[in-house]
C-alpha cells in the first residue's frame, strides 16, 4: 500500500484510462485511487463526472466509493479542487475542449490528476478531447473488451439502434434509453454510412 501511495506523493502527474465500452475504464480508475482511503488523511481526492453520464444506477462498479461531484462545464472543477491532492475524472470524453486548459492548470497547481473515458465514438473516431488528453497524459493505459460476437478483443463501441447497427449520421451522444451499446472487434464494428 505504501508503494501505491508513494505513486500518488509526485505532484502534477496526470494519468488516464480509456477504451470502449465495457473495458473497465471506471474500475481501474477506482483501482488506482482505491489505496488513498487507508491513507488516513496524508492524500486527499475529489472526484468529478459530466451531468450528461447519469448511468450510474445500472452501469457502475458497486464498489464505486467516491462521492462524485456532476458538473456542465470543465472549469467547475477547478475552485472545489484547490483543497485536494488528486482530482478524479471519470467519462471524460463527454466534456467541452476545455478540459485540456483545466487539467494542465491543474498540473501547475502541483495537483494530480487521474481520469477515464471512451477513446472513441460509436463511429470508431476520436471522441471530443481525447486525442489531446492522452497526449498530455504522463502515464496512460488503454484498455479494451471482449467482442461480443466472436469474442476477439474489442477496442470498439458498437452502438444499435432497435438492433441494427446506428447510422454515420446519428448524434453522437444518444439520449439514454434510444441506444443499446456493445463492445465490436474492427471486424465487427459497423457504422451504415461511414466511407
Amino acid at each position: 500500500m505504501e508503494k501505491e501511495y508513494n505513486r500518488f506523493i509526485r505532484p502534477g502527474i496526470i494519468e488516464g484510462f480509456a477504451g470502449p465500452m465495457m473495458s473497465g475504464k471506471t474500475g481501474r480508475l477506482l483501482k488506482r485511487v482505491d489505496p488513498l482511503r487507508w491513507m488516513h488523511g496524508k492524500f486527499s481526492y475529489i472526484g468529478f463526472r459530466p451531468k450528461i453520464d447519469n448511468r450510474d444506477f445500472r452501469c457502475r462498479s458497486s464498489e464505486d466509493f467516491i462521492k462524485w461531484n456532476y458538473i456542465s462545464n470543465p472549469e467547475e472543477i477547478i475552485y472545489p479542487s484547490r483543497d485536494y491532492d488528486l482530482i478524479v475524472i471519470d467519462e471524460i470524453q463527454f466534456l467541452a475542449a476545455g478540459i485540456v486548459e483545466v487539467i494542465l492548470d491543474l498540473q501547475k497547481m502541483g495537483k494530480n490528476v487521474i481520469f477515464a473515458g471512451l477513446d472513441l465514438d460509436f463511429k470508431g473516431e476520436p471522441f471530443g478531447s481525447m486525442p489531446e488528453l492522452i497526449t498530455i497524459a504522463n502515464e496512460f493505459e488503454k484498455l479494451h473488451s471482449i467482442c461480443t460476437e466472436c469474442g476477439n478483443p474489442a477496442y470498439y463501441t458498437q452502438r444499435l439502434i432497435n438492433g441494427k447497427p446506428a447510422p454515420y449520421n446519428s448524434d453522437i451522444i444518444s439520449i439514454e434509453g434510444e441506444s443499446e451499446y456493445e463492445a465490436r472487434c474492427f471486424k465487427h464494428h459497423e457504422v451504415p454510412g461511414k466511407v
